[in-house]
């Protein structure tokens, strides 16, 4: 399912603020969602029906649920209350409402999610895959952990990019890591080491302390996912 960005441009995700594990005033938590900050209009993502509107304080301030079929978006933090009704039809581009503060917000911005079928809270994937068309669903689950599907989607990507030329078998070693090390611009010793680890979280933009916690590794998972790796 292709998504159009429900947020206008210039307006852009925030950096500190994608899909997956991130740390936010000292604490690290898995954000379901990601953030565009500043006030914009808020226009529907694809076609579908609205699904929810609801209110919370000290939650989501004015969040609307629009179902999609297969997924469900989630528009938080609007600064007023939509004129949608709940089961209406609506298409790509209608207005939602304008990006607001309300809730529990720290500023003016949109936080938005696609969840699956049935548009649970906590049951979502990365929608950036969704937005920019780079493949139809996410290849792997962004939840920080370092497990085979995403040495195999490295080890995938590698091989794209002639940087890796062993089996695609998620089960990491000197070839993989010497492939890694190629992406990196780091020394191709086939050691998976500290300088190894810092020049990768370079590569993706994450803090470069050489410790690959679950942050550097949602970067990874995005980056697989989004096909900029």
């Amino acid at each position: 399912m292709k998504l159009s960005n429900p947020w206008p441009a210039p307006f852009t995700i925030n950096a500190r603020s994608p899909y997956g594990w991130r740390t936010l005033n000292g604490k690290r938590g898995f954000h379901h969602g990601v953030d565009v900050g500043g006030t914009f209009p808020v226009t529907v993502a694809a076609d579908g029906v609205v699904k929810h509107i609801g209110w919370s304080r000290t939650g989501g301030g004015h969040v609307v649920l629009i179902d999609h079929g297969e997924y469900v978006s989630a528009n938080y933090h609007g600064a007023h209350r939509t004129g949608l009704k709940k089961g209406e039809r609506v298409v790509t581009g209608d207005p939602v409402y304008l990006s607001g503060n309300t809730g529990r917000s720290f500023g003016a911005h949109l936080h938005y999610e696609l969840r699956k079928r049935g548009g649970a809270w906590g049951n979502t994937v990365d929608p950036v895959p969704f937005l920019n068309g780079t493949v139809a669903a996410p290849v792997i689950k962004v939840d920080g952990r370092l497990g085979r599907n995403t040495w195999r989607e490295m080890q995938r990507a590698l091989k794209a990019q002639h940087l890796f030329h062993g089996r695609l078998d998620g089960r990491p070693g000197p070839i993989t890591y010497a492939g890694l090390q190629r992406w990196a611009g780091a020394e191709p010793d086939g050691v998976m080491g500290p300088l190894t680890r810092k020049a990768v979280q370079r590569k993706l933009g994450v803090k470069d302390d050489g410790v690959w916690g679950r942050i550097t590794v949602s970067a990874l998972q995005r980056s697989l996912n989004d096909k900029s790796f």
